[in-house]
């Protein structure tokens, strides 16, 4: 079995985004759930809820530009567990109705790709995917980890000191 365009970023952010989605899990089982939604690292970060809108937004842009159509935007007001569980759910579907052969085949394709608001670039999908989106988006995923093991969340088999 050859691995693929595919198999390294479609599946790699389903993943990643199923992680996501069993910490959220776990942080609402905690005593403090409803706290952890606006919890961040420092004053000058953006909150729990940000962290999950910018992965599954970085994955949106991730599965249009590999799909060849425009992005769907967002919006990053995400308020309660329920609207994080959908999102997830949203982009996690979307990524497992993504077409292998035209994953694989964009990957190669140059084109003028937007990295910021003010930064285009040419380059080829499995640039963009490789060199920005899948390295943000576990970005995000470590960060939402951080704060939720920062909030005392056991998530994994963290014992207590």
């Amino acid at each position: 079995m050859v691995y693929s365009l595919y198999d390294g970023t479609i599946v790699t952010a389903k993943s990643a985004l199923i992680s996501l989605a069993y910490i959220l899990h776990q942080a609402e089982q905690h005593p403090n759930s409803a706290g952890l939604l606006t919890a961040r690292l420092q004053e000058d970060m953006k909150p729990l809820t940000s962290q999950i809108h910018i992965a599954t937004q970085v994955t949106e842009k991730m599965l249009a530009r590999l799909s060849g159509r425009e992005p769907v935007v967002y919006d990053d007001n995400l308020e309660c567990y329920a609207q994080l569980y959908e999102r997830l759910e949203n982009s996690i579907r979307a990524l497992s109705e993504a077409d292998k052969d035209i994953v694989n085949q964009r990957g190669e394709e140059v084109e003028a790709t937007v990295l910021g608001p003010d930064r285009i670039l040419p380059m080829s999908g499995a640039a963009f995917v490789n060199g920005t989106a899948i390295p943000n988006i576990f970005f995000h995923l470590t960060i939402v980890y951080a704060i939720l093991r920062k909030e005392g969340v056991l998530l994994g088999n963290e014992t207590t000191s």
